[in-house]
């Protein structure tokens, strides 16, 4: 199942008892845009670690210095990774000793120093810049995304048109003569895909099937519950009504999607066997094992 931006309205439609009136559509859309940003800017979130290869288009700035333009959807980077065969150190710096070390030319075989910077050329990019004689080699980094605002709800005329597409949306298929809606609807959605996403189709579109597109939310399961309370706050404080149970419910929601954010969910018993990582070298979950003497 692909959450998406229709969820969120078909939900304030039920829970404000909105109609369709383009003003109440206005007020909602605005809580989900808010509610969305708010959320998903409440922490560097696990659910939105990915990693990526610098590409060959870098610039040189000076002797022994690169720069790498990141993609729009970079919130920030978590580390720079070189190829394991190759016997190089990097290490993070701030932008304003990166600058100190630029003026120098950098020693052979120096460490890899590294920093984020906002690119001159484009306002809402980041760049990669290292200094330090860096090798000619494919680096790797990781990061979290930033997902994009939300835009398409699924209420519009023009998302219910067939044929209408955006890439990255979640469009979802009905029947011949009902427009889907959410699992939770009179008539939920046959099957759904993700736009541009090579084999995200679930399900089987019948014949004919009406379709409504709507932006994808990039959240987990705990984090789609919060933005769903923030919803509800950001109504009462766009009537101009009393927030403080709709702030209490959103904090016990976020406390909850803050203890649930993990990478790779993982149960069962520890028992040390055909896994050696960092923890488990460093004798860390280790199994007790019998005092066998001198």
């Amino acid at each position: 199942m692909y959450y998406a931006a229709q969820d969120i309205m078909e939900y304030l439609l039920a829970s404000t008892g909105g109609g369709a009136q383009d003003s109440e559509h206005r007020l909602l859309r605005q809580a989900a845009h808010h509610s969305y940003r708010d959320v998903m800017n409440a922490r560097d979130w696990n659910w939105h670690i990915s990693e990526a290869t610098l590409t060959d288009d870098a610039v040189g700035s000076g002797d022994g210095v690169k720069s790498f333009t990141l993609p729009a959807n970079v919130k920030n980077v978590d580390a720079l990774v070189p190829p394991y065969t190759y016997p190089v150190v990097t290490s993070f710096v701030e932008p304003v000793d990166w600058l100190r070390m630029d003026t120098l030319l950098p020693t052979l075989n120096a460490p890899v120093y590294w920093t984020v910077m906002k690119d001159p050329a484009l306002p809402d990019r980041y760049q990669i810049r290292m200094v330090g004689n860096p090798p000619n080699v494919t680096f790797k980094y990781t990061y979290r995304r930033r997902p994009n605002p939300l835009r398409y709800m699924g209420v519009e005329p023009a998302c219910r048109q067939t044929g209408f597409t955006v890439d990255g949306a979640v469009r979802r298929y009905g029947t011949a003569a009902n427009f889907p809606e959410g699992m939770a609807g009179i008539y939920p959605y046959t099957a759904e895909e993700i736009i541009g996403l090579a084999g995200s189709l679930v399900g089987s579109p019948p014949g004919g099937a009406k379709t409504v597109v709507s932006d994808y939310i990039d959240a987990s399961d705990p984090m789609f519950t919060a933005i769903l309370s923030s919803c509800e706050m950001w109504v009462a404080k766009l009537l101009g009504k009393n927030i403080e149970g709709a702030m209490s419910v959103q904090a016990r929601d976020l406390r909850m999607a803050f203890e649930a954010d993990v990478v790779a969910p993982y149960s069962g018993r520890r028992n040390g066997s055909g896994r050696v990582g960092i923890a488990r070298a460093m004798g860390y979950y280790s199994p007790s094992g019998p005092d066998t003497g001198a």
